[in-house]
């Protein structure tokens, strides 16, 4: 009867002990299961970041090509307008000009309305083929010697004929020198230069009716040339700069806008003053004016 009883008692002990090691190993598997699932719980949280930050990235994308589509659109449509408005002052002034009966003084009136129209057209064709030689990634840098005086001496004259063009003849132009020698010469590239100057002069006469023009530059410590065009227009928020650098982009793009222009004055001129390895900037304060600034590294010229 006793030995029954140990028998029992060891085969109890026996099946305790297959239990307890069951349980340990189940316990085992079970911690690295949970440890596996807290891994894998972390990957799957981790992708699913990452999917939502693709779907975010995605989503910002579609709608930077929606907006590009929308300004290329504006753009062209823009263009056409633009390019259509001289295109038909000459041909219509072009043929009253034919007509015999028409007295001189008429005909040199309409004469110089087509002048005006052609300078007007050369200069949007120049626009469109600066920027296609940006995007096409052609554009290069051409070093030559420049006369800086000669440059401020012929945008002013240029705006003193262009404002009695546009009818804004009270508009003063003063021009600042600060080098007063003749000969005073910088090794730039001279197109881009000019381009870039131009498009600041006819920017602060397109938004000016009244008041002074300033065109000048001045000269740094650190061997830097400034140049500027100050104006008494009608100035911008200084929050608006970046805009108004963006491609096809203006401050009004409403389709009763005032101003007309294709928008890429100011981009161009910021990307001729990288080219030139300087750069450009403003100070404005909204209906205060403005005055655009546009400094390259000053090399001397022969």
């Amino acid at each position: 009867m006793i030995e029954i009883e140990v028998i029992t008692i060891v085969f109890l002990l026996g099946l305790c002990t297959v239990f307890l090691v069951a349980f340990m190993r189940t316990k085992q598997k079970l911690a690295v299961l949970q440890k596996s699932y807290s891994a894998r719980s972390e990957e799957i949280e981790q992708l699913s970041d990452e999917i939502y930050r693709v779907k975010e990235e995605l989503q910002l994308i579609r709608l930077q090509a929606g907006e590009s589509d929308r300004l290329k659109s504006a753009f062209l449509s823009n263009m056409s307008h633009e390019l259509r408005t001289p295109l038909h002052a000459i041909m219509g002034f072009s043929g009253l000009i034919a007509n015999p009966s028409m007295p001189e003084e008429d005909k040199v009136s309409y004469a110089n309305i087509i002048n005006h129209s052609v300078d007007t057209l050369l200069e949007i064709i120049s626009d469109i083929f600066d920027i296609a030689q940006f995007e096409s990634g052609i554009a290069g840098i051409s070093m030559e010697s420049l006369n800086v005086n000669d440059l401020i001496n012929t945008l002013q004259t240029w705006v003193n004929l262009e404002k009695t063009n546009v009818g804004k003849a009270d508009i003063t132009v003063k021009i600042h020198k600060a080098n007063r020698d003749r000969n005073f010469c910088i090794q730039t590239d001279a197109y881009k230069l000019k381009r870039a100057i131009n498009h600041l002069v006819f920017n602060a006469l397109k938004y000016s009716n009244d008041g002074c023009i300033e065109i000048g530059y001045t000269l740094t410590d650190d061997r830097k040339i400034n140049f500027y065009v100050k104006d008494d227009g009608i100035g911008f928020e200084n929050d608006k700069l970046e805009l108004m650098l963006s491609q096809f982009r203006q401050i009004d793009e409403t389709p009763t806008r005032q101003y007309g222009g294709l928008g890429l004055g100011l981009t161009l001129a910021q990307k001729f003053a990288v080219m030139l390895d300087g750069t450009l900037w403003a100070e404005s304060g909204d209906e205060n004016g403005s005055t655009f600034y546009l400094s390259i590294p000053c090399v001397k010229g022969i």
